[in-house]
C-alpha cells in the first residue's frame, strides 16, 4: 500500500523509539508501521510543503515569505527560464537534518509541491523527488481541479489568503501583502499550517496515494482540511482516506493474515 504521512507521523516512523510521552501501544504501533516500510508493505511519501514550510520558525515565517523576489527570471541563446528563488529557504534546522535523511534512506519519496513560485528548501535533493512516468498536464489538470474544490469548501491556501488579504490588501502581489501583514503572527503561523496541509492533501490525492496518515483531525483549527466532514468530501469525490497510525498498523496485520 502507498501512504503518505503527515509531519506529527513521520518522525515517529522514522525512529519508533524517539524520546517523547506515548504510550506503548502507539509505539507498536510505529514499530510495526516502520518494518512494514522495510519489507516493501509499505510504500512511503511525505509532502513538499512539510519540507519547506513547516520546518520555518514561527518568527521567520513572515520575513521569509515576503522576500521581493520569489522568482527569479534568467536567459541565454534565447532561452528564458523562470524558476524559484533557491536562495530564500534557510534549510533545515539540525533537528530536521536527523529525520529527513532517515526518511530518505527508509525509502520515502517526496511528493513535489506544483504551485508556481513554491519555496525551495535547500537541504532537500533532486533525486528525493516522486517523479512518476505520466503526464504532468495531466497531473496539474488533476491538482489545480482539487485546489478549487478545497478553496470552494474554505480551506487550504484560501484561509491564509484571506489572513494576508484582510486589511485590504488583496490588490498587492502576495509577498508585499505579507510585509505588510500587522496581525497576530500565532494566526499566521496557524493559517500558514493549514496552506500547507492543502497543498499536501492536493498532493497526494493528485498522485492517487492509498492513505493519508496523521493524528490531525482538524478539530483546533476551525474550518480545517483535516475537519471530518472536509474528509468526507474529499472521500465522496477523490476517494481519499485518512488514517490514523493506529488505523495503519490494522491494515498492516490486515494485509498480512489475507496473504497467509
Amino acid at each position: 500500500m502507498r501512504v503518505t504521512f503527515d509531519k506529527n507521523v513521520y518522525e515517529f516512523v522514522v525512529d519508533p523509539e524517539k524520546p517523547a510521552n506515548i504510550n506503548s501501544s502507539a509505539r507498536e504501533d510505529y514499530r510495526k508501521i516502520h518494518e512494514a516500510i522495510l519489507k516493501g508493505k509499505i510504500i512511503p511519501f511525505i509532502s513538499e510543503t512539510i519540507l519547506t514550510y513547516e520546518v520555518l520558525k514561527k518568527d521567520q515565517r513572515q520575513s521569509i515569505l515576503s522576500h521581493p523576489q520569489p522568482i527569479l527570471v534568467s536567459g541565454s541563446e534565447g532561452t528564458i527560464s523562470i524558476f524559484s528563488n533557491p536562495g530564500i529557504h534557510p534549510g533545515n534546522s539540525t533537528y530536521e537534518d536527523i529525520y529527513l535523511p532517515k526518511a530518505i534512506g527508509m525509502g520515502f519519496k517526496i511528493l513535489p509541491d506544483r504551485r508556481f513560485g513554491k519555496l525551495i528548501n535547500p537541504h532537500v535533493k533532486k533525486e528525493w523527488y516522486y517523479v512518476p512516468d505520466e503526464d504532468y498536464f495531466i497531473r496539474s489538470d488533476r491538482y489545480s481541479a482539487i485546489l478549487k474544490l478545497l478553496e470552494e469548501l474554505n480551506v487550504g491556501y484560501i484561509q491564509f489568503k484571506n489572513l494576508i488579504n484582510s486589511n485590504d490588501l488583496g490588490h498587492l502581489p502576495i509577498f508585499t501583502a505579507i510585509s505588510l501583514y500587522a496581525g497576530s503572527i500565532k494566526k499566521l503561523s496557524a493559517a500558514l499550517s493549514e496552506r500547507s496541509d492543502g497543498d499536501s492533501v492536493a498532493l497526494h490525492i493528485t498522485y492517487e496515494i492509498d492513505y493519508f496518515c496523521t493524528f490531525d483531525k482538524g478539530a483546533n483549527a476551525g474550518q480545517s482540511v483535516f475537519n471530518d466532514k472536509i474528509c468526507n468530501v474529499l472521500k465522496e469525490r477523490y476517494l481519499f482516506e485518512k488514517v490514523s497510525p493506529s488505523d495503519l498498523a490494522v491494515l498492516i496485520d490486515f494485509s498480512t493474515s489475507s496473504l497467509n
